[in-house]
Formats: structure tokens, C-alpha cells, sequence
């Protein structure tokens, strides 16, 4: 018994030093995914700009300079923020207020996607508002779509699409 108090003891005091940096999983480095996959932000932004085409409810050109690193696939040990690289590329619009009609269009536009590869993962937001979808392909890829309602002082409907990639080398 008093082996294994001071073994607890011994391990807790040695996670205080470290700052349990040693204790969280960090996440792919760039030149695991270049080994892995092998897929690169140049090669994976177009295709997010071309995905985010597909599911926008009107008209939209993507310019590839305007896809985002989005996430970085490590996690600082220190202050658990996201860093990269590698990267998921991601692009993203949203909507004010928009009319059902354009909701309508988005979610049939995302259903879509399934003839594309894509399959619905089941929604973990706790409102269950049917206009919360996300879908991701066997590469990776995701489109999404989310709607927050009751925001800032005027009871904005904001409504936001987005499209990402996987885990991109830089």
C-alpha cells in the first residue's frame, strides 16, 4: 500500500513538472502526412473551393487564395490550441437572416453531396436544429452547414456553410 501511495505520489509530481505535456496526444506532424497520404494544402484547397461550390444555395466562385489554412491537426501540449502545420484547408460564407427558402436549398444541396461519396455524420449540437448537418467523404473531406439563432442584440439568424479538407501537409 505505501509502495503504491508513493508511486501515485511520485507520478502526480511528475506531471506538475512537465505540465503534462508528455500526457496529450500532439496529432500528425507535416512529414507524417507527406508519408501518410501525401496530400498537400496546394492540392487540397481547390477541391474544398470546388465543394463549397456545390453546396452554396446561389451562385459562388471560391478563389483558391481565399480557402483558409482553417485548424492546425496538432494540439500545443501547453495552452491545447491547434497548430500546424499540417492544416485542414477550410472555406467558409455565411448568411444573415436568411429566407427558408435559401435554407431549403443549402440542406438539398448537402444531401446531394451523398450521390458525391459524402455520408451524414449524426449532429452532436444539443439544439437538434435540422439545419445543423455535417457530411464527410471516405478521403476526409467535409461540408457542413450550422444555424444560430438569438445572436448579438437584434436576434440575428446567422446561418453558416463551410467546406474542409483532411489533415494537409504544408
Amino acid at each position: 500500500m505505501k509502495k503504491a501511495m508513493i508511486t501515485a505520489c511520485i507520478l502526480m509530481i511528475t506531471a506538475g513538472v512537465t505540465g503534462c505535456g508528455g500526457l496529450i496526444h500532439e496529432g500528425p506532424t507535416n512529414q507524417r502526412i507527406k508519408d501518410t497520404t501525401g496530400l498537400t494544402v496546394a492540392e487540397a484547397s481547390p477541391i474544398v473551393a470546388h465543394n463549397f461550390g456545390l453546396i452554396w444555395p446561389e451562385p459562388v466562385t471560391v478563389e483558391l487564395s481565399d480557402v483558409t489554412m482553417g485548424s492546425g491537426c496538432r494540439t500545443d501540449p501547453d495552452s491545447l490550441r491547434s497548430e500546424g502545420p499540417p492544416w485542414r484547408p477550410r472555406y467558409e460564407l455565411e448568411e444573415l437572416d436568411p429566407t427558408p427558402e435559401f435554407i431549403d436549398r443549402a440542406l438539398a444541396n448537402l444531401e446531394a453531396m451523398t450521390a458525391r461519396g459524402f455520408t451524414r455524420t449524426p449532429n452532436r449540437r444539443p439544439d437538434n436544429d435540422p439545419a445543423n448537418r455535417h457530411y464527410t467523404d471516405a478521403s476526409g473531406y467535409s461540408v457542413a452547414s450550422s444555424r444560430l439563432t438569438d445572436v448579438g442584440p437584434t436576434d440575428q439568424v446567422r446561418f453558416v456553410m463551410a467546406a474542409s479538407a483532411p489533415c494537409a501537409a504544408q
